[in-house]
């Protein structure tokens, strides 16, 4: 009497019929993984980044919700649109967008409370602590990150402004569908491997190690999509927020130039957790993937941008 492997039966129609079912279901599920958060489930990922104070979300300033008006208005949004974004305190000191402007769920734009502080008073004043410890602010690496933190309002509005640029793209679309696609490249790639080099009365160890080599290039084929859809809409909003103006032109190089300073200033008082985290020069550390633009890129760009509107303002100069 033989036994037949559990293997074996995944081997069977009724046992492939079973995998295509699993991976279609583990497809989909991811797909409203990625895409819930940013359309019916917004407000719920909304209230997970709020910043709380005392167990109750902060309330936005008036001074910061007039504002994100403010910018509504200088992006010139259609009517439609005006009414789906969002604004709302977000919880650290980065700004914060979800949701797309595409949808009719809408978008929310966080507002860090670093945008409150209009002196080195309000940052003393307030409660800041890095790994639990709080901040020496008469330290050399202390009045770097004060200085970082306190930002200009032209800076304030080039910051909302880019989040709001963000949120006019399709971006939930693509990261939502991105999964799927893989998922189902790596299923059929193996299908037909396993077809076409008959496979199926190969050692199991063999189709084993298709199934792990496709599996790696498929998770690397997903970061890979993702990263380079997050990289176009960061090029392409900045490149829209340089043609708002020289004014916002030199609020991008002072805003980059903030964040840089603001995690050099970082990576000093985490330690060795900040070394893992930010370089030297202040980006971020992402290994071998590129999630987003470097900041030092980014930075780079607009002071380019700068030097071109100076030179030209020159020359009109000399014209006349």
């Amino acid at each position: 009497m033989t036994t037949r492997r559990p293997v074996s039966w995944f081997l069977t129609e009724r046992g492939r019929s079973f995998s295509f079912s699993v991976v279609t279901g583990s497809a989909i599920a991811l797909t409203v993984v990625k895409f819930a958060p940013h359309t019916f489930l917004l407000e719920k990922y909304k209230e997970f980044v709020h910043y709380y104070r005392d167990s109750k979300p902060v309330e936005l300033p008036k001074e910061l919700r007039d504002r994100c008006q403010q910018c509504i208005d200088i992006l010139q949004l259609p009517d439609a649109h005006r009414k789906l974004v969002t604004p709302f305190t977000a919880f650290g000191f980065d700004m914060f967008h979800a949701g797309s402007l595409k949808s009719k769920f809408g978008a929310a734009v966080g507002v860090p409370v670093n945008f409150t502080y209009k002196s080195f008073d309000d940052i003393q004043n307030d409660d800041i602590q890095v790994n639990m410890k709080k901040v020496n602010w008469e330290s050399e690496t202390g009045k770097k990150l004060a200085d970082a933190l306190l930002l200009p309002e032209k800076v304030q509005q080039f910051a909302i402004c880019r989040e709001i640029l963000m949120t006019q793209n399709s971006k939930v679309i693509f990261e939502s569908v991105y999964p799927f696609i893989c998922l189902f490249f790596a299923y059929n790639s193996s299908t037909y491997l396993n077809k076409r080099l008959n496979l199926y009365s190969a050692p199991t160890m063999l189709r084993g190690t298709m199934y792990s080599l496709i599996g790696i290039f498929s998770l690397g084929l997903y970061f890979l999509m993702k990263d380079m859809t997050e990289v176009h809409y960061e090029t392409r909003t900045d490149k829209t927020l340089c043609d708002l103006g020289p004014d916002f032109v030199e609020s991008g190089v002072i805003f980059y130039d903030k964040l840089l300073k603001r995690n050099q200033a970082l990576r000093e008082l985490m330690g060795k957790e900040g070394e893992k985290k930010y370089t030297k020069l202040g980006n971020e550390n992402y290994g071998i993937r590129h999630p987003r633009l470097a900041l030092v890129h980014r930075k780079q760009f607009f002071e380019e941008k700068l030097k071109e509107i100076r030179n030209d303002n020159v020359d009109i100069t000399l014209e006349n």
